[in-house]
């Protein structure tokens, strides 16, 4: 009997070495944060380290200028602009937020709630069906580098929340057409 109740005291005790070694693993494991950017202008560059997730808020604006991060959410009147850098999951617009898209690389564009995506690019060309969550998908050129893009739609109504803005050319050229008919 006494036996019995040493061996199970002694399993207790192993169970919690080996509960305190985890969480000293854990603990030393490095983490990533999450950058919140909620008041003013900000730049978000290669500077920052390990993918993090980044939210806009607040009337804040920032812009990619380069770097990777995990994924860009937009919200309560917040303003984004790509100019270059990589998004390695999923841009987010909501809340009444306005995204300026000239260059970079995502796979995935989530929009709603009154935000707008503007998009400087030719060529565009828009899949109702397919990407990553069978969606839609659109792909076309970057204006700001002729480089070709491609991303799908998160949900079906994102996509009637993106702009593609005509390249400066055509826009005249419309003008122009304009007063020849008033003409």
């Amino acid at each position: 009997m006494k036996a019995q109740k040493l061996r199970g005291r002694e399993g207790r005790m192993s169970s919690v070495k080996i509960l305190i070694i985890l969480i000293l693993l854990l603990s030393a494991t490095p983490c990533c944060a999450d950058l919140i950017f909620d008041t003013g202008y900000n730049i978000f560059d290669d500077s920052y380290p390990y993918y993090p997730e980044v939210w806009v808020i607040n009337n804040a604006v920032l812009d990619v200028v380069g770097g990777s991060m995990g994924k860009l959410e937009l919200t309560d009147h917040a303003i984004g602009n790509i100019y270059r850098g990589e998004i390695l999951h999923k841009l987010a617009t909501i809340d009444n937020t306005i995204v300026n898209i000239y260059d970079g690389k995502f796979d995935m564009l989530a929009s709603g709630n009154d935000s707008v995506a503007y998009l400087y690019a030719y060529d565009v060309t828009y899949y109702p069906t397919g990407g990553l969550a069978d969606c839609g998908w659109i792909e076309g050129i970057y204006y700001s580098n002729d480089a070709p893009f491609s991303f799908s739609f998160y949900t079906s109504a994102s996509y009637t929340h993106l702009q593609v803005v005509p390249e400066p050319s055509m826009i005249l050229l419309l003008g122009f057409g304009c007063l020849f008919l008033r003409k």
